[in-house]
């Protein structure tokens, strides 16, 4: 099991003299009898986020108990929520337990929260926020390419955060030269960095204050462009979603540890060059960072 965690099963099983399926079996013997020895009984906060288990838009829908560390339990499909609730129920835990969940603003999570998770109040993890805004950014990037051109480097200049401090000569003046064409990207670029000053509002009144005052400015801006119809789509979007973009001030809950499980996870999938099913990187997932992780490792010790 532990040469399962570490290496892709197709580099050694030849090693064990069995074939990959049977070694595949005995791993999902083993998570199998592991997550019988579950207690969700104290699950009261959720992170929720997916990471891809394939090409073409397929999905592992990831679940994270906010108050312990390092301990995700997967699921996966449309139904996420309603397998996650149904899921709490068979290893101790109550879904009208849950008081919190943090996700992103995706409508299948939300309904599936409202429905499944009826006591939870939903907290809008800033992470997603931003992601909205740079995807929407990129769109206009593009549309406004077609008509006239861009400096080099612009691309990914756009995609780092100016703050960091991390973009390059080029891309420095690439910004600097988008800025002084102010050209509709340059307009969006600019819509999108003043989210920061929203994150550093101090309380959540202060929070609610300054996106009352930034969506106002800015949808006048974005009325004034037609490239800019992208940027109104992601306004549309804080606006709708204000209240949950709140709660991360008054909770402090954040997605962030489950944003660094998600690279393990690729980084598993990539060592291995993707899984035959859905089932294995699923097993994949809860012996790199699960509590079943952590009882086959006791299990060994003892």
């Amino acid at each position: 099991m532990s040469l399962v965690k570490e290496m892709p099963v197709l580099t050694f099983y030849p090693q064990l003299e069995i074939s990959d399926k049977r070694l595949w079996r005995i791993v999902h013997h083993y998570v199998g009898r592991m997550l019988g020895d579950l207690d969700l009984s104290s699950v009261t906060t959720v992170g929720v986020d997916e990471t891809a288990s394939r090409r073409g838009q397929r999905y592992v829908t990831v679940f994270l108990d906010m108050q312990r560390k390092q301990e995700p339990v997967p699921g996966h499909g449309k139904a996420a929520i309603k397998a996650f609730s149904a899921f709490l129920e068979e290893y101790g835990g109550d879904p009208d337990n849950v008081v919190e969940i943090v996700c992103d603003m995706s409508q299948a999570f939300l309904s599936g929260v409202a429905e499944h998770l009826p006591r939870a109040e939903v907290t809008v993890d800033w992470f997603h926020i931003v992601q909205t805004f740079t995807k929407r950014l990129d769109e206009v990037r593009n549309k406004e390419r077609r008509e006239q051109g861009h400096p080099k480097s612009l691309r990914w200049a756009l995609l780092k955060s100016l703050e960091n401090e991390n973009l390059t000569p080029k891309q420095l003046a690439a910004l600097q030269e988008l800025v002084a064409d102010q050209s509709a990207t340059a307009d969006a670029w600019v819509i999108k960095e003043k989210l920061r000053w929203i994150q550093k509002a101090p309380t959540p009144r202060a929070a609610r204050w300054r996106i009352t005052n930034y969506l106002k400015v800015m949808k006048a801006a974005v009325s004034e462009k037609p490239l800019l119809k992208p940027m109104g789509k992601a306004l549309a979007k804080l606006e709708r979603h204000a209240d949950a973009v709140v709660r991360r001030w008054i909770s402090g809950l954040t997605n962030a540890r489950l944003e660094g499980m998600n690279g393990l996870f690729q980084a598993a999938r990539s060592r291995a060059r993707g899984y035959r099913n859905e089932a294995n990187f699923i097993a994949m997932i809860y012996l790199i960072r699960s509590p079943v992780g952590r009882l086959l490792d006791q299990a060994k010790s003892m």
